[in-house]
């Protein structure tokens, strides 16, 4: 407990950099369970959400990876595994 009462507040920084990834982690476990889900799914109009969702998806996670690599993050792992998606 007296580790808590004198603890710095963290930074506006500090707070957007967790946040961020924050979304990043987020958004790329929702694209696990969006694969997940597309390898499930056989009605045609389903597979269509599905493929939509996806793409959406990895759309989003591009543009969080771009904005973590602009503020200086290119060397967290998920820089790493991003690589291997895009492959």
């Amino acid at each position: 407990m007296a580790d808590r009462l004198f603890r710095k507040k963290p930074s506006k920084e500090e707070l957007e950099r967790i946040e961020l990834l924050e979304a990043i982690n987020d958004t790329r476990e929702k694209l696990t369970r969006a694969r997940i889900s597309f390898n499930n799914v056989s009605d045609p109009e389903l597979v269509d959400a599905s493929i939509y969702e996806i793409n959406s998806l990895q759309s989003h996670y591009s543009y969080l990876l771009r904005k973590a690599k602009e503020q200086g993050y290119e060397r967290l792992d998920m820089f790493k595994e991003y690589s291997k998606m895009e492959d």
